[in-house]
């Protein structure tokens, strides 16, 4: 039964918990009464000035010379960054162009390689040499070793100095 009486304090009064009627009424349904109380007005709005905006006051003649260094420094190294990297994607497919075409090269080079190595037969042209021509290997006596001259080169037609 007490849990019925249970007393509920709001605003100054002491209500409780019991029903009358046929209808069961709103918990709180009692009227703030601090708002009634109290009449708020609205402001009516008055007209704003114009202001006009006020010059920087952080920043001096100094601040400002030294800001616009760090973006033309920024922007410099950004512009120096980007020629860099352009260099280097370029010197990369050059590189891929070159290794291309070296490629190539050694393939015709071996292919041209293999071609002459199957064209002649060096034992048929030792066999003519030594059979048909009388061609010998030299000895230690007829091989004649000198000293060259100032020159780097030896001409063909001259005789061989002794």
């Amino acid at each position: 039964m007490e849990a019925n009486n249970k007393r509920y304090h709001q605003y100054g009064k002491v209500r409780t918990s019991y029903v009358e009627g046929n209808t069961a009424r709103k918990l709180n349904a009692v009227p703030d009464i601090r708002r009634e109380e109290q009449s708020f007005e609205i402001p009516s709005r008055r007209r704003q000035e114009h202001r006009y905006p006020r010059a920087l006051t952080g920043m001096n003649i100094a601040s400002l010379f030294v800001l616009t260094i760090a973006i033309v420094t920024t922007l410099y190294v950004c512009v120096d960054y980007l020629k860099l990297q352009y260099n280097v994607s370029r010197m990369e497919k050059n590189i891929i162009t070159l290794e291309h075409t070296l490629t190539t090269l050694s393939n015709s080079n071996d292919a041209a390689y293999e071609q002459i190595n199957t064209a002649y037969d060096l034992g048929y042209v030792y066999q003519v040499a030594v059979e048909e021509l009388g061609m010998v290997y030299p000895d230690k006596n007829t091989v004649i070793t000198y000293q060259s001259s100032e020159d780097s080169y030896i001409r063909q037609f001259e005789d061989i100095p002794e």
